[in-house]
């Protein structure tokens, strides 16, 4: 027996909408953890876009000086190919302890 009038009513309409509220915090609880595995799988597919820029706007810039100037010495040229060299043994070492899970040496 009610004591107010549509008491009960009330109650079983808060159980519903209690039981409502919590499905959806779960479900956007399962929506933003979606997202940043999606954000972490595109962080990891643009890795190779940074080892492009790193080597490609270096070089881009030593080819366009290079169209400038008709005549470079032997020491310019030497010393672009000693740190281009080096360069790409910093780049082969972070890749191969990349590739084997190692720490970076130092």
């Amino acid at each position: 027996m009610d004591t107010v009038p549509g008491l009960n009513e009330l109650r079983r309409r808060k159980r519903e909408l209690l039981i409502e509220s919590d499905l959806n915090r779960q479900i956007m609880r399962l929506e933003v953890d979606q997202l940043c595995i999606r954000a972490n799988e595109i962080r990891r597919g643009f890795g190779w876009a940074r080892n492009v820029w790193a080597w490609g706007a270096p070089l881009a810039g030593f080819l366009f000086a290079r169209k400038f100037k008709k005549a470079g010495g032997a020491f310019a040229k030497g010393s672009f190919f000693i740190t281009a060299a080096q360069a790409g043994w910093k780049f082969w070492q972070a890749y191969r302890n990349r590739r084997s899970g190692s720490a970076p040496e130092v």
